[in-house]
């Protein structure tokens, strides 16, 4: 019920093309009975998860008018482009996503979820995968040096420093991220923004959930990172669609409006498709479906809603206090969230 009411209301904001469309071909459907959920599932310091789905929704929102420079009033869309937005929705909502627009599973993605799934693993195994590919170690001690993740003055040099130096758990999670990366380094002729503030927002919501999980669920701090990057799957699937759509009319100048709109409301759906689509764990196929009762979908609210404030905040759309604010009001306790806050933004 909690997850059909948001995405009931997201589509309504969208206009009545929109709603038309989108709403009645994917809000899911209700038996008129709340899911029931275990206490011990729902960490202390969300005190409404509805309040922080909306939140996260409407940052979310925000910045993808932000990176699309879609304007606050912007009219519907004109036939031609509803044509458009028609097409993308056909495409993204069928039983099979086209391949060309479904990511390909990074080849060592199997092995680090088994990895991952096996608390015996030693970090000496992890490492031996990582050295095995060149760019992927590159990237693996790159992010381990940024300010995200960076955890001391003193430069990290190998993987097994790394390993030392952030511990397994961790070190998956920047793996995980560093794997998923090349999906995001795809330019495109319009609105090149997108793509990287989409991959900013995910690198601190990678890190947000993270430090979130360890103080609510310690044992998912590597679900909760894996989580986030999975969801921002989706918003990437939707651009790339969008804007093949348009290239088959190149008449048409793409709508920022119509762009941001759809993203905001397909991304989610698509994220759910690939991570069934690779076959990823139940728990993270609940966490895109946003499940109240699985507590990754709280890690993931937490992460996304807390690394879109943050990227806000550094593209000056909001201020450092009334990020933490919102964040906040969102119905997430101070002394959980103002840390993980002032590492985010303080770190840049």
């Amino acid at each position: 019920m909690i997850a059909a009411g948001i995405m009931i209301a997201l589509l309504l904001g969208l206009g009545a093309w929109l709603a038309f469309r989108i709403r009645s071909a994917s809000a899911p459907k209700s038996n008129g009975t709340s899911p029931s959920q275990d206490p011990r599932n729902i960490p202390a310091a969300l005190a409404d998860t509805s309040a922080t789905e909306a939140a996260n929704n409407a940052a979310t929102e925000r910045l993808w008018k932000l990176a699309f420079a879609a304007t606050a009033d912007a009219a519907p869309p004109d036939p031609a482009h509803a044509k458009i937005g028609d097409s993308v929705c056909a495409i993204l909502q069928a039983e099979t996503l086209d391949p060309k627009y479904f990511p390909r599973r990074p080849t060592l993605m199997p092995q680090l979820l088994r990895a991952a799934e096996d608390p015996s693993t030693a970090p000496g195994r992890l490492s031996r995968m990582i050295a095995h590919d060149p760019v992927l170690a590159a990237d693996v001690l790159r992010l381990a040096n940024s300010a995200m993740f960076r955890t001391s003055s003193a430069p990290v040099e190998t993987i097994q420093r790394a390993i030392v130096v952030l511990g397994a758990d961790a070190l998956r999670g920047v793996v995980a991220t560093a794997m998923l990366q090349p999906v995001f380094r795809a330019t495109r002729s319009n609105f090149p923004r997108f793509p990287r503030l989409l991959w900013e927002r995910t690198e601190r919501g990678v890190r947000a959930a993270e430090l979130y999980a360890l103080k609510t669920h310690p044992q998912d701090r590597f679900e909760a990172q894996l989580a986030v990057l999975m969801s921002a799957l989706g918003p990437l699937v939707v651009y790339g669609a969008l804007l093949d759509a348009y290239s088959t009319r190149p008449q048409l100048t793409p709508s920022p409006s119509l762009c941001a709109e759809l993203t905001s409301a397909l991304a989610p759906q698509v994220a759910a498709h690939i991570a069934r689509q690779w076959e990823t764990s139940p728990r993270l196929i609940a966490a895109m479906q946003r499940s109240p009762d699985e507590p990754l979908t709280t890690a993931l609210r937490v992460g996304e809603l807390l690394g879109t404030l943050s990227l806000l905040e550094s593209q000056h759309v909001v201020s450092s206090d009334e990020g933490l604010a919102a964040a906040i009001g969102a119905g997430l306790a101070t002394a959980s969230v103002a840390p993980i806050w002032e590492r985010l933004t303080t770190a840049q």
